[in-house]
C-alpha cells in the first residue's frame, strides 16, 4: 500500500504541476520547466522502486512506474529484468526484439545468457543457433556444436570444432561430454592431442586431470604423463636415471625442461647438475634451451649465484626480453662492472637501447667509467621526459624537470556527441545510484565504439564526472599520456592533504601511492583482499586500530586515506625517514624489505633495479615519478629526486 500510495502521490504532482502550466499561460509570467538534472534525480528513486517491483512480481506497480520512465536511460534494464523473468518461448517476439535492439551492449548478453540457456534445456536446437553469438561461455559452444551436427554438420569441421573444446588445461563442462565422446569415437582424440592437454594442465592448468588423461595414453607412454604429473610437485624427480624409460625422447625433453624451470628457483645447484646430466641423455631442442637458459640466467642472479653471468651469456640476442635484460643489468650493477654494463647496452637491438631505462644506465656506466660528455649529452636529452629516469637525469645535471603536458582539446560539440551515446547516459546514471560495474560494463562498451579523438573526448568526459579511474584508463588505452592533469586528477585533494599533514608526511607522496594503488577508485579491491583508494588489507588496518575493520569501512574515503597515510608514516619512521624503503615497504611488506636491504651501502638508483619484486620495482619508479608531478601540480618547485639522486641504501635501519 505504501508503493501504491507513493505512485499515486507522484502521479498527482506530476498532473497538479501539468495544470499550474497551463493555468499560467493566462498569466503574464511564464512557469520555468523542471531542470533536467532534478528530473533525473526524480527518476532515479522512481527506477529504484520499479527495479524492486519487478523483482518482486507486482506488475500493477510497476507498470504505474515504468510508465513515469520512457525517456530515463535506464529503462532497458527494466525490460532487462521482467525478459529474465519471463523469457520463455509465449515471449519470444519481445526478447527477439530486446536482443536485436541492444546487440552488442551490456543488456544483450544479460539476457542472451539466461535466454540460450532456456533454449539449449528445452531442445530448441535451431532457435539456439540462430541466437548463439560468440563467444557465449564453454556450455554454450558446446550446445552450439550439438545442435549444429544435429543439423548436419559434417565430421571435419564437427573434430575441428570440437578440438578447440578439447585443448583445455581444466575441465569441460558436463555439457560437453556429448559431443566430446562422439569425437573420440570418430578417432579424433589422439595420444598426441591427450599429450598437448597434458602439458596445459600440469602447466597452469588442473593438474588433477592427469591422472585421467594418463589412461588415455597407450601403456607405454602412460609413464610420461606420471613424471609430468610428479615434477608438478617436485621437480628434483628429474635427477633420477629410472624416471627416463626412453620411448620417446622429445617428449621426455619437453618434461625436462618444464622441471628444470621449476626446480632453478627451488634447488640452483641441482638444477645445474641436472642440466649437465641431461643434456647428454636428451635431445633439447634450440627453443628449449633458450627458454633454460632465460629461466637459470634470472634466477641465478636473483640468487646472486656467481654462475649468473655466465646464462646470461648463453641467452641469444633474439630471446631477450624485459625480465632477462632487468636481471642482467641487476647483475651488473650488484657487481659494480660498469664497464661491461656499457658494452651490454651497447649491443642490445636499437628498439631496446633507445628505451629511457638503458639510456640512462648508458649515461651513468658512462659517468663512472670517465667518459662525462657522453653522459651529460644523455642525461640532457632524458631530462626533456616526464618520466622516472627523466626527472633522476634532470636531478643529476641540476636541470628543472619537465612535465610536458598536452592538455585535450575538445569542441563542445564532440563532446556532447559522445556525452550522448545511450551507453554515456546509463553509465553516468549508474554511476550515480552507485552501481559501479554496471557503470563499467557500459563505458567498456562505449569506448568499443568510438575511435581515438573520441575516446579523447570520452576522458574528458570521465574526468568532469569525476570518475578518475576509467578517465586514466582510457587515456591508457591508446597510449595518450600527455593529458597531465587529466591522468593525475587532485581528487580528495583535500582528504589527502589534511590526513597528510596530520601524520607529518608529504601530501604529494600520499597522493601517488593513490594514484598508483586504486587510481582514486574508492571501491576498488585487490585478489589479495586490499582494499579502498589506498589499498589498505584489512589484517593491516586491524594492526593499525587495533580493533577489525569491514569491508564497507575500508571502502569509506575517510577511513581508507585515514588508514594508509598513517601506515605510510610509520613506515617511514622505521625507516629512519627515508621514503623510499617506506614506498616499496608499502607494498611488499616491511619485512620483505628489510630482506632486500644490501650488504653494503648502494646507491638509492642501483637499489632499485636490484629489488627482486618485478611488481615492487615497477610500484616504486612509478610513486615516485608520480609524487614529482603532484609536487609540481601542487604548486611546488623543484626536482624531489635530487634528494634520490644522492640517497644511499645503507644495510641496516636499527
Amino acid at each position: 500500500m505504501k508503493k501504491q500510495s507513493f505512485i499515486m502521490r507522484y502521479k498527482y504532482k506530476v498532473r497538479t504541476g501539468l495544470i499550474a502550466v497551463i493555468v499560467s499561460l493566462a498569466a503574464p509570467f511564464v512557469v520555468a520547466a523542471q531542470p533536467l538534472s532534478d528530473q533525473r534525480a526524480e527518476q532515479r528513486e522512481l527506477f529504484l522502486k520499479a527495479e524492486y517491483a519487478a523483482k518482486r512480481g507486482r506488475l500493477a506497480e510497476y507498470r504505474l512506474l515504468r510508465e513515469e520512465l520512457e525517456d530515463y536511460p535506464l529503462a532497458p534494464y527494466l525490460e532487462l529484468e521482467r525478459l529474465q523473468q519471463i523469457g520463455y518461448l509465449v515471449n519470444e517476439d519481445r526478447v527477439l526484439s530486446f536482443l536485436q535492439q541492444y546487440e552488442g551492449t551490456p543488456l544483450d548478453w544479460q539476457l542472451r545468457r539466461k535466454w540460450l540457456t532456456y533454449l539449449a534445456g528445452h531442445g530448441e536446437q535451431e532457435r539456439f543457433i540462430r541466437d548463439f553469438r560468440y563467444p557465449g561461455t564453454l556450455t554454450h559452444q558446446c550446445h552450439l556444436i550439438e545442435a549444429e551436427r544435429a543439423q548436419g554438420l559434417e565430421n571435419q569441421a564437427f573434430i575441428q570444432k570440437v578440438d578447440g573444446i578439447w585443448a583445455h588445461g581444466f575441465s569441460v563442462p558436463s555439457a560437453c561430454d556429448g559431443i566430446l565422446a562422439e569425437w573420440a569415437e570418430l578417432g579424433a582424440r589422439t595420444s598426441e592431442k591427450v599429450w598437448q592437454r597434458i602439458g596445459l594442465a600440469a602447466d597452469g592448468g588442473n593438474p588433477t586431470m592427469i591422472p585421467y588423461l594418463k589412461s588415455l595414453l597407450p601403456d607405454n607412454y602412460q609413464y610420461l604423463a606420471e613424471l609430468y604429473h610428479k615434477v608438478r610437485y617436485s621437480p628434483a624427480a628429474i635427477y633420477s636415471d629410472k624416471r627416463w624409460q626412453g620411448a620417446d625422447r622429445q617428449k621426455e625433453a619437453e618434461i625436462a625442461t618444464y622441471a628444470l624451470k621449476k626446480l632453478i628457483w627451488r634447488d640452483e645447484n641441482l638444477a645445474l647438475k641436472a642440466f649437465e646430466k641431461l643434456s647428454q641423455k636428451l635431445p633439447f631442442s634450440s627453443e628449449q634451451r633458450q627458454q633454460v637458459a632465460s629461466e637459470f640466467a634470472v634466477a641465478l642472479s636473483l640468487k646472486k649465484h656467481p654462475e649468473a653471468r655466465i646464462w646470461h651469456q648463453r641467452v641469444p640476442p633474439s630471446s631477450l626480453d624485459e625480465r632477462t635484460l632487468q636481471w642482467r643489468l641487476a647483475t651488473y650493477l650488484r657487481d659494480r662492472d660498469f664497464s661491461t654494463l656499457k658494452l651490454a647496452i651497447e649491443s642490445l637491438p636499437p628498439a631496446i637501447a633507445n628505451g629511457a631505462q638503458w639510456r640512462y644506465w648508458l649515461a651513468r656506466s658512462s659517468e663512472i667509467t670517465g667518459d662525462k660528455l657522453a653522459a651529460n649529452e644523455l642525461y640532457q636529452e632524458l631530462a626533456k621526459e616526464r618520466n622516472f629516469y627523466g626527472f633522476l637525469s634532470a636531478a643529476r645535471i641540476g636541470q628543472a624537470v619537465s612535465l610536458d603536458t598536452d592538455p585535450i582539446e575538445m569542441s563542445p560539440v564532440e563532446l556532447e556527441q559522445v556525452k550522448q551515446h545511450p551507453s554515456a547516459l546509463r553509465a553516468y546514471e549508474f554511476i550515480q545510484l552507485e552501481r559501479f560495474v554496471d557503470a563499467r560494463r557500459e563505458w567498456n562498451h562505449l569506448l568499443s565504439e568510438l575511435n581515438g579523438e573520441q575516446h579523447k573526448a570520452a576522458a574528458l568526459l570521465a574526468s568532469e564526472w569525476e570518475w578518475h579511474d576509467q578517465a586514466i584508463w582510457t587515456l591508457a588505452q591508446i597510449g595518450y599520456f600527455d593529458a597531465v592533469n587529466i591522468r593525475f586528477p587532485m581528487a580528495y585533494g583535500s582528504l589527502l592533504t589534511g590526513a597528510s599533514n596530520r601524520v607529518g608526511i608529504d601530501p604529494s607522496w600520499a597522493m601517488a601511492v593513490t594514484r598508483r594503488e586504486s587510481a582514486f577508485r574508492a571501491d576498488a579491491y585487490s585478489s589479495a583482499g586490499a582494499r579502498g583508494l589506498m589499498q589498505i588489507l584489512p589484517n593491516t588496518a586491524k594492526r593499525l586500530r587495533n580493533d577489525n575493520i569491514s569491508y564497507r569501512q575500508l571502502h569509506k574515503p575517510k577511513t581508507n586515506v585515514e588508514l594508509g597515510t598513517y601506515y605510510l608514516s610509520r613506515l617511514k619512521n622505521r625507516f629512519n625517514d627515508n621514503h623510499v624503503l617506506a614506498t616499496a615497504s608499502y607494498n611488499a611488506g616491511y619485512y620483505k624489505v628489510l630482506d632486500w636491504l644490501p650488504s653494503t651501502a648502494t646507491p638509492a638508483d642501483e637499489w632499485i633495479e636490484q629489488v627482486p619484486y618485478y611488481e615492487t620495482r615497477d610500484y616504486l619508479k612509478a610513486v615516485l615519478t608520480y609524487q614529482q608531478i603532484y609536487y609540481l601540480l601542487q604548486g611546488n618547485q623543484g626536482n624531489l629526486f635530487e634528494n634520490l639522486e644522492g640517497m644511499m641504501i645503507q644495510p641496516s635501519y636499527d
